[in-house]
């Protein structure tokens, strides 16, 4: 498999030919915040007023009233206040810390559309970067390095993508996992920091733009059609799904994934009981509209094996659930809210004059199963696989690029 020489991906025009700044939401629908500096820190209003200012190691705690945003720094117990927005920036090395996790870069507090505080980080796209990959794939070692540039490329695609899509709100991506999971400075390691540094810049690009650069933690086998898992976001034909097979021993390149093979199995109560809490929440719905479980059946299944739609059929009603919401219907462990791993799965069942008595659910992968699997591509990587074979692999048609 050959790779194609750094060029210019084609951007919207406009964009910066440097690395941009990325806007991280931390938290929202907060009465109160609670941010710490170890050498100091400014605090200023829209158009740079200073509002508050400490040459030394502080807290100021911000919290919201109905229409302002009230603040107190820590010693002395100056307070001011501001409507809107404030930005707070580190004085001196030392960074920003909330809920004991440290974060480069500033930090803004915004009152949101519930009129409560929204805290959004604002760090250059690189250093983001290094507070993902630790935490999106860890630290594969020194022969799935390959792997870790792969993600860094993926990670920083989209990104970007987030950032041209958002120019207009208060933050461009969460710090969770509905968008790349983010602990600031925690856990920064140098493989990590390194395979950032080696593809600075770089991006999966189709001659249109940026590919949409999802990713999951195990395909189970076979990666997934975007128009099967998300029905109501934009297809592409890179996204289409994939065997994830090594051509020479037709073994899944994912095969040593915990979650390669899986099962979950219920009674029949402990299902009724899950789905009269489930179904209401993904399907909003009352939950007086659920009744008893009479059966659950697969209605339709990919080529990838991942399942299409379930129906649910209750002494009220038969329900049909569609696509990844399938994985918060039919949770691994209600109690703990743990969603099932995919949507990879057959089920096995027990039927008792008419009702179910049992349901065991045997699967595969671990995630939506869309765009790249972090595990495959780990193993591709010690295979000799370099990191521009392993975005083509997963990314069918796009090339590796230089954004700036």
């Amino acid at each position: 498999m050959s790779c194609a020489a750094p060029t210019t991906v084609r951007r919207p025009e406009g964009f910066p030919a440097r690395a941009p700044d990325i806007r991280v939401l931390l938290a929202e629908g907060r009465e109160s915040v609670m941010i710490s500096a170890g050498e100091g820190l400014i605090v200023s209003a829209s158009g740079g007023i200073t509002l508050l200012e400490s040459p030394e190691k502080c807290a100021l705690r911000i919290s919201g009233g109905p229409s302002n945003i009230e603040l107190m720094l820590e010693p002395p117990g100056n307070v001011a206040a501001a409507q809107e927005k404030v930005t707070i920036t580190p004085r001196g090395a030392a960074a920003l810390s909330f809920e004991d996790v440290t974060f480069a870069g500033s930090m803004s507090i915004v009152i949101g559309a519930d009129r409560k505080l929204m805290l959004v980080n604002t760090v250059p796209l690189e250093t983001y970067l290094e507070g993902v990959l630790p935490h999106e794939m860890g630290d594969p070692g020194a022969d799935g390095f390959d792997a870790l540039k792969a993600q860094a490329v993926a990670a920083r695609t989209y990104a970007l993508e987030r950032i041209e899509k958002h120019p207009a709100e208060r933050f461009d991506v969460y710090a969770g996992v509905r968008d790349q999971v983010y602990q600031g400075l925690k856990g920064r390691n140098n493989h990590a920091s390194v395979a950032v540094n080696d593809t600075r810049g770089m991006v999966a690009g189709n001659g249109k733009g940026l590919v949409k650069a999802y990713y999951c933690g195990c395909c189970g086998g076979h990666t997934s059609d975007i128009r099967q898992v998300w029905p109501k976001r934009e297809p592409a034909d890179y996204l289409s799904g994939i065997p994830d097979r090594d051509e020479k021993s037709g073994r899944a390149f994912c095969r040593d994934n915990r979650y390669f093979r899986w099962r979950y199995s219920f009674t029949g109560k402990e299902l009724g009981d899950m789905l009269r809490v489930t179904l209401p929440k993904t399907l909003g719905i009352s939950s007086s509209d659920v009744g008893e479980v009479l059966d659950v059946r697969i209605e339709g299944r990919a080529p990838s094996g991942r399942v299409t739609a379930v129906v649910i059929q209750t002494t009220k009603n038969g329900f049909t659930v569609t696509g990844d919401e399938i994985r918060w219907v039919l949770m691994a462990d209600p109690v703990k809210g743990r969603i099932l791993p995919s949507i990879m799965f057959n089920f096995d069942k027990i039927m008792e004059q008419g009702r179910m008595a049992f349901l065991s659910i045997g699967g595969g992968g671990n995630g939506h199963g869309v765009g790249m699997c972090q595990s495959g591509a780990i193993a591709m990587s010690k295979k000799g696989y370099t990191y521009q074979m392993i975005l083509k692999h997963y990314y069918p048609g796009c090339d590796v690029v230089r954004a700036y």
